[in-house]
């Protein structure tokens, strides 16, 4: 059987441009830091590539593959939108599981202490937050479970805000990551990571918020005046 019609007509050049310039924005960086890792090659190396692999490409691919992709949001339906959401996410964190793991092993090896700088820090809390939140979408993707205690809206508007969070939190920590010791790139190579995978930020996170906040205002919001 083939998939429900998605409702859309199909996207226009400016839209298929800007979905375009946001995976570049998101491929470039990831393969500069992959290049990076792999040309001055340890042990150690396979944290970086772990993580910016899971965050940088899958993690935001599964945001952005439900909320703002162009040609998948005319192609495919919501349903199977919401499926390769999770199945991107759960490759991400499966590969961000296996950096920290890494990162963990390195520091025993070289009895380093752990969890002490800034980056290390920020990125513990934002796996810890990026599972409870993973979490939370089975929940909010079953939302009979709860029902009626907790309306299904309510759920998706909770799952959207921490899923926004958690978002800028993993890609601040790939950001923070080029800023330690282990950087071999140049400055103007960190200063370029940064800006493409803020700028893709801002892109991918930008109808999720506006759609969180409509959708608060509706549920929180003032009943509509009747006449």
């Amino acid at each position: 059987m083939s998939d429900p019609p998605t409702g859309k007509g199909p996207p226009s050049a400016i839209t298929l441009a800007f979905s375009t310039l946001t995976h570049v924005l998101l491929l470039a960086p990831v393969i500069y830091i992959l290049t990076l890792a792999f040309g001055r090659y340890s042990f150690f190396s396979w944290h970086p590539i772990c993580m910016s692999l899971g965050v940088g490409l899958l993690i935001t691919e599964a945001v952005f593959s439900v909320s703002g992709e162009a040609y998948i949001g005319h192609k495919i339906s919501r349903v199977n939108r919401v499926t390769m959401h999770w199945i991107l996410h759960t490759a991400g964190l499966a590969l961000v599981l296996v950096g920290l793991i890494i990162i963990v092993v390195n520091k025993v090896n070289n009895n380093g202490y752990h969890f002490a700088s800034p980056h290390s820090i920020l990125g513990l809390v934002s796996i810890i937050l990026a599972f409870l939140t993973a979490g939370f979408g089975i929940v909010t993707n079953n939302p009979k479970w709860l029902y009626p205690r907790f309306r299904p809206v309510l759920l998706k508007i909770m799952h959207a805000f921490a899923g926004i969070a958690v978002t800028i939190l993993l890609l601040a920590s790939v950001i923070t990551g080029t800023y330690t010791g282990w950087w071999p790139g140049t400055h103007t190579g960190r200063d370029l990571v940064f800006a493409s995978l803020f700028i893709a930020g801002f892109f991918i996170l930008l109808k999720p918020i506006l759609g969180a906040i409509s959708r608060s205002k509706v549920v929180f919001g003032p009943p509509p005046t009747t006449t």
